[in-house]
C-alpha cells in the first residue's frame, strides 16, 4: 500500500516519468480530435479534453494503482481502482486557450495588387504636374501603394481603433458627397449638372464607398490558434491534471482497508452466525442460512452461474474438476459450482459426464 514505506513525495517522485508520458499522450490525443478545417468550438474542445483524459489515464492508471496498493494487481482490480480514481478527478479545463488573429495570404496578395493600381493612379498625375512625367508616377506609385495596402491588410485587423477611425472618416466623406448630390431639387437634373460641370464630386461619391468597403474588408479578423502555443498550454494543464490524479491515487491507497482486517471481520461474523444456529429451532434454520449466505456474499464470496448441462471445453478445466473422464464436446452435468472470491476462482466446481443411452 501507499502507506507501506511510501510518503506522498516518494509516490510523486516514483511516478514522475509515468506522468510525463501520460501528459504527452494526452496532448497528442487532444489535438488528434480537434477539427483541422476550422476553429474548434466548445463541443469540440470538450470532446478532445475527455479523450485526452482517457488517454492519459490509460498510460498512468496501472502504475498509480499498483504503487498505491503496493502489490501486483489483476486487470480487473486495476480497472476497478481506475474507476474509483476517475470518480474523484476534476474535468480537464478547456477555457481560456489563447486565440490568434491571422490574415489570409490571399488577402495580403489582393491588397498588394489593388495598392499598386491605386498608387499608380494617384502618383502619376502628381508627377506629371510637377515633373512632367507620368512614368515616374507609375514606377514609384506601384511599389509604394502595394506596400501601404499590404501593411494595412496586416495591421488593420489588429488595431480596431485605427480601423474605425479610417472607416469613420470615409463614411463622413461619403455622407457629405451624398448630401451634395441630393442637394438639388431635381435629383436627375442635379446629377446631369454634376456630370457636365463638376465630375470630381460624382467621382468621389463612388470612390469613397469603394474605399470604405476596402478598409472594412482589409480590417476583417480571421480567428485561429497557434499549434505551438496551444500545445504548451494543453500539456501544462494535463501535467497538473495527471499530478492531481497521482495525489488522489495515493490517498485512495491510504484509505483502502487491509485485506486481513476485512477477512477477520467477515469470518468473525460468519462464525457468530453459524454458532447461533447450533441450538436454533428447525423453523429458524432456513432464514438463518439465508442470512449467512448473504453475509458470505458481502465479503466477496460467490458461486459462478452456469447451465446445469453444457459442452465440455479445455478452458473449463480452470473452473471445474471432472468426475471420471470427459473429452472436448462431451456433455457434462454440474454437480458443484465453483467458489469465487472477488471474481477469482478459489475452489473449482465439479462436473460429471452425461452418459448417453
Amino acid at each position: 500500500m501507499a502507506g507501506k514505506g511510501f510518503a506522498l513525495e516518494d509516490f510523486l517522485n516514483e511516478t514522475k516519468s509515468t506522468r510525463a508520458i501520460a501528459a504527452d499522450a494526452g496532448t497528442d490525443t487532444f489535438f488528434a480530435f480537434l477539427p483541422g478545417d476550422r476553429l474548434p468550438g466548445e463541443a469540440d474542445l470538450l470532446t478532445a479534453a475527455r479523450r485526452a483524459e482517457a488517454s492519459a489515464m490509460e498510460k498512468a492508471g496501472k502504475s498509480f494503482a499498483r504503487l498505491s496498493e503496493g502489490r501486483d494487481m489483476s486487470d480487473d482490480e486495476v480497472n476497478f481502482f481506475i474507476l474509483r480514481l476517475q470518480e474523484h478527478l476534476p474535468l480537464l479545463p478547456t477555457d481560456g486557450l489563447p486565440l490568434t488573429f491571422e490574415t489570409p495570404p490571399l488577402r495580403i496578395a489582393c491588397a498588394a495588387a489593388v495598392g499598386a493600381l491605386l498608387g499608380m493612379g494617384i502618383l502619376s498625375p502628381i508627377t506629371a504636374l510637377f515633373f512632367g512625367s507620368r512614368e515616374a508616377g507609375f514606377l514609384a506609385g506601384a511599389p509604394l501603394g502595394s506596400l501601404l495596402l499590404s501593411l494595412a491588410a496586416i495591421h488593420l485587423p489588429r488595431s480596431r481603433k485605427l480601423l474605425w477611425f479610417l472607416a469613420a472618416i470615409l463614411g463622413l466623406a461619403t455622407l457629405r458627397e451624398a448630401l451634395a448630390f441630393l442637394g438639388s431639387v431635381n435629383i436627375f437634373a442635379g446629377a446631369w449638372s454634376m456630370l457636365r460641370k463638376n465630375r470630381g464630386t460624382l467621382s468621389r461619391l463612388f470612390l469613397f464607398p469603394v474605399l470604405l468597403g476596402l478598409i472594412l474588408l482589409l480590417g476583417k479578423r480571421t480567428s485561429g490558434y497557434d499549434r505551438k502555443t496551444w500545445e504548451s498550454a494543453v500539456r501544462e494543464r494535463l501535467s497538473s491534471w495527471v499530478e492531481s490524479a497521482a495525489r488522489i491515487a495515493f490517498l485512495l491507497g491510504e484509505t483502502v482497508p487491509q485485506a486481513s482486517s476485512i477477512e477477520e471481520s467477515g469470518l468473525s461474523s460468519l462464525a457468530s452466525g453459524i454458532l447461533a444456529l447450533e441450538n436454533a429451532p428447525s423453523e429458524d434454520l432456513r432464514p438463518g442460512i439465508a442470512e449467512l449466505a448473504e453475509e458470505t456474499r458481502n465479503i466477496g464470496f460467490g458461486r459462478e452461474r452456469r447451465e446445469d448441462i453444457f459442452e465440455w471445453t479445455a478452458a473449463d478445466r480452470k473452473r471445474f474438476e471432472v468426475f471420471g473422464h470427459a473429452e472436448q464436446g462431451d456433455l457434462v452435468k454440474v454437480e458443484r459450482l465453483p467458489l469465487l472470491r472477488d471474481g477469482i476462482v478459489i475452489s473449482r466446481g465439479l462436473v460429471r459426464k452425461v452418459r448417453r443411452s
